[in-house]
């Protein structure tokens, strides 16, 4: 077994040290888009669905009565009359009929039918 002297030790901490800062940047969290989607394994699709699914089922849990943020409840509701298979093929379907729209992140093309239901608020009336 070769020995390592200390300059090489230290050597080996120094471009460790250099080369950490470079690395943890690129642990930046981004969200997936078609560019990504379109090369996933089904089970990886349906994975990310599920996924969103299990968040949207926290935050209603954790919401409590009459305080379910409205697109966490429309999801909901459109995983109980549609399957996760059925999810993913729509998000197939977005990014193959809508190439220029590949850019456009995966929890967007699931959530957006959702916000149909989630009307704005109406704006707070002014008292006089």
């Amino acid at each position: 077994m070769k020995k390592f002297s200390g300059k090489t030790f230290i050597w080996g901490l120094a471009i460790l040290l250099a080369l950490a800062p470079a690395a943890l940047a690129q642990t930046k969290m981004t969200a997936w888009d078609g560019t990504q989607w379109k090369d996933l394994t089904q089970e990886l699709k349906v994975a990310y669905v599920l996924g969103v699914g299990n968040m949207a089922s926290f935050e209603t849990a954790q919401a409590g009565a009459g305080q379910v943020p409205c697109i966490s409840k429309a999801f909901m509701d459109e995983l109980k009359t549609k399957t996760v298979g059925q999810v993913v093929a729509e998000v197939d379907k977005f990014y193959n009929e809508k190439p220029d729209r590949a850019k456009m992140p995966v929890i967007e093309v699931i959530l957006q039918s959702c916000t149909k239901f989630c009307a704005a608020p109406p704006p707070a009336e002014k008292k006089k």
